[in-house]
């Protein structure tokens, strides 16, 4: 990979960075404000369902909400992973980089109004990183 390659990744690595860090700080992200959102959207679409949009482990916003977790920093791991390519040890940098920004977004999330920092968040932040990393290695190892 080039210089210039690999600044454009780590670029890609910090703007994401940003973006996970924006999306912590702003009340559009709260739990509330998604239920709203997949209440509006379960409403738009005529979806009638049994599971609650809010409250429990297995509500529509919960489903929704970890699923993102797992989706962005999956992706954080991905670009970290495509930023320290060919380097030897490229997986498991990946993986602590985003180790330690999950648990970052978790210590900056708990200053914030209206959200708690879940230590369970972090470990489903590493559950995406790690799938993504996975699914990376076996297309590598095919290759």
């Amino acid at each position: 990979m080039t210089k210039t390659n690999r600044l454009i990744w780590w670029g890609l690595v910090f703007i994401w960075c940003g973006l996970i860090y924006y999306f912590t700080e702003s009340p559009l992200f709260t739990g509330e404000q998604t239920a709203q959102w997949i209440r509006q959207w379960l409403n738009y679409f005529g979806i009638e369902t049994n599971r609650p949009v809010s409250d429990g482990v297995f509500s529509w916003n919960f489903i929704v909400r970890k699923c993102a977790h797992m989706t962005v920093f999956g992706t954080l791991a991905f670009l970290v992973w495509k930023a320290t390519h060919p380097h030897r040890y490229r997986y498991r940098i990946a993986w602590i980089f985003t180790l330690i920004y999950a648990i970052f977004d978790e210590w900056h999330q708990s200053f914030q109004p209206k959200r708690t920092a879940l230590f369970s968040d972090v470990m489903i932040d590493m559950v995406g990183a790690t799938i993504v990393l996975w699914i990376v290695w076996k297309v590598n190892k095919r290759a």
